[in-house]
């Protein structure tokens, strides 16, 4: 693996790992009536947190890693 790659799976990592707490942060803050209201339940919070972060694009990492590897 080259330099450049651990760079873009580690920033995919950090960026991954972010949006999962971001979105469990989010659906934890709703009380339990609101997420049923959602068809939701506690139990969904962290199937629905990994989704998220898989969602996260990497080619939008990778172009960003490029620009400033330009600078």
């Amino acid at each position: 693996m080259q330099i450049d790659q651990i760079g873009i799976a580690l920033r995919t990592a950090f960026a991954r790992r972010r949006q999962y707490r971001q979105t469990q942060r989010e659906l934890e803050a709703y009380s339990d009536r609101e997420l049923a209201e959602l068809g939701l339940s506690r139990a969904d919070i962290h199937s629905l947190a990994l989704q998220a972060a898989e969602n996260v694009p990497q080619e939008a990492l990778q172009r960003r890693l490029r620009l400033v590897t330009a600078i």
